[in-house]
């Protein structure tokens, strides 16, 4: 059977780009947000306002034990030591970058401008470069044949 994205439909007055789009959406997303279904028209519903959210993923990660090294000179801040929404964009983008074609991460990211997709890839291609070259203590890798 071949594999068959479920359209996503994104509407302009909801998004920063400010434009109806229909996305792909892989079919695991799909099965994971089947389970959440309600008799609301939104697949996550929040009235109140938007600043609660990161509040409410701030406590989330707390909870979990999340701790991330801040090694920035500044005065740190609880903010420092958690991830960020737009963290998870970018971990899409770096880990998705090697395996798609600069257009389709463009539409997948929702950009406007290519350039922007374009220092994305730019920063997944120094991260892999990077890790290709990191030292690895004789003794964990594996046997060469």
């Amino acid at each position: 059977m071949a594999f068959k994205p479920d359209p996503f439909s994104s509407r302009a007055a909801d998004n920063k780009a400010n434009r109806d789009e229909i996305v792909p959406l892989h079919p695991v997303v799909v099965e994971h947000l089947k389970a959440l279904r309600s008799f609301s028209p939104l697949v996550f519903p929040w009235t109140r306002h938007e600043r609660q959210l990161w509040t409410e993923f701030a406590t989330i990660q707390v909870a979990a034990g999340i701790h991330l090294d801040c090694s920035a000179d500044h005065e740190h801040s609880d903010g420092c030591h958690l991830y960020g929404f737009h963290d998870l964009r970018r971990a899409f983008a770096t880990l998705n970058a090697p395996a798609l074609s600069a257009d389709a991460l463009q539409k997948l990211m929702r950009h406007k401008s290519y350039l922007t997709t374009q220092r994305y890839i730019n920063m997944a291609d120094q991260l892999t470069t990077a890790v290709e070259v990191l030292h690895v203590p004789a003794n964990l890798q594996k046997a060469q044949a």
